[in-house]
């Protein structure tokens, strides 16, 4: 899911609408009959450039990067969170440091600040100019309607992203269901074989859950079920993936070095696990670089599942 600390060009789904903000800068830049238009991103690095108009007379590549302590235009909009219209940078020598006045000759800007739709500072939609200008307040509303239409490409991109996660979420657990576990799983293997990491499966089925449903109630079935869900969300590691396949069935795709790792990570689970009056048959399994699939690796660690439980 895309969040503020993420660069929008790394993301690779594909949802960012990249091609429709880039005619936008194209138009706004004809429009103001500017060397350079652009939409620039904001993030603890510093400041990345999304869009970047296509004139041969813009010296900026989307993609390009600048620290976060150098002196910019599109930094003053972020921290005042404010209109910037600097019509001739010449003439203040706070601009002086700005490189992109003292090296690469741009003398006018023009800026608005963009927001992501919890309201955090996502970035600027700005038009550059190497002349002085004389921006009158129907250019500046262009802008703004421009960049409302950033925002509004971010609001839906935003609710898209919550839709997609609810249906990839465990409404009980907060865990990753099937659905979510198999999409995210997939493409977790894909990076493991081209990295050349080792993956490991471990399948866990909740003991007594039935017992407990028949005694207690299916409120505390429940209750018990998100208890071992909290549980495994504090044991996994950030390279870890978790999930809850169905009623008390759950599984965790873990990165291991090798199959001792493997062992003292199912240790390490059960052990928290029991902490909550939790007893849980689990199976674990080392995931080799054959041909096989997840749906085999998953029946196999099922099958050692059973076999423990059994036992």
């Amino acid at each position: 899911m895309l969040t503020p600390d993420q660069w929008v060009l790394d993301e690779s789904e594909g949802s960012v609408p990249l091609a429709k903000w880039q005619k936008t800068i194209d138009v706004m830049a004809r429009v103001f009959n500017a060397p350079a238009g652009f939409i620039v991103q904001y993030a603890p690095e510093g400041f990345q450039v999304v869009i970047s108009s296509g004139q041969a007379s813009n010296p900026y590549d989307a993609g390009v990067t600048v620290p976060q302590d150098t002196n910019l235009f599109c930094k003053k909009v972020v921290e005042q969170q404010e209109l910037l219209y600097v019509p001739d940078a010449s003439t203040d020598p706070y601009w002086n440091t700005n490189p992109e006045v003292s090296d690469d000759g741009f003398c006018s800007y023009l800026g608005l600040p963009v927001k992501w739709p919890t309201g955090e500072p996502f970035g600027t939609i700005c038009v550059m100019d190497f002349n002085a200008t004389n921006y009158q307040k129907d250019y500046v509303d262009l802008v703004s309607e421009l960049r409302d239409l950033i925002e509004a490409d971010l609001k839906i991109l935003s609710q898209y992203q919550m839709i997609s996660n609810l249906a990839m979420t465990d409404e009980l657990t907060g865990l990753y269901n099937r659905r979510g576990f198999y999409s995210v799983a997939q493409q977790y293997i894909a990076l493991a074989k081209r990295s050349k990491l080792s993956l490991g499966l471990l399948y866990m089925d909740m003991d007594g859950l039935k017992r407990v449903n028949d005694v207690y109630g299916h409120l505390a079935g429940d209750q018990a079920l998100r208890r071992l869900g909290k549980a495994l969300e504090e044991t996994v590691r950030e390279s870890d993936v978790a999930a809850r396949l169905s009623g008390d069935e759950f599984v965790m795709l873990v990165a291991i070095r090798n199959l001792e790792q493997l062992t003292q990570i199912a240790e390490r689970v059960v052990d928290r696990i029991t902490k909550d009056d939790i007893r849980v048959s689990i199976g674990s399994v080392l995931m080799d670089d054959s041909a096989q699939t997840l749906e085999y690796w998953i029946g196999e660690a099922d099958r050692r599942m059973y076999e423990n439980k059994n036992a």
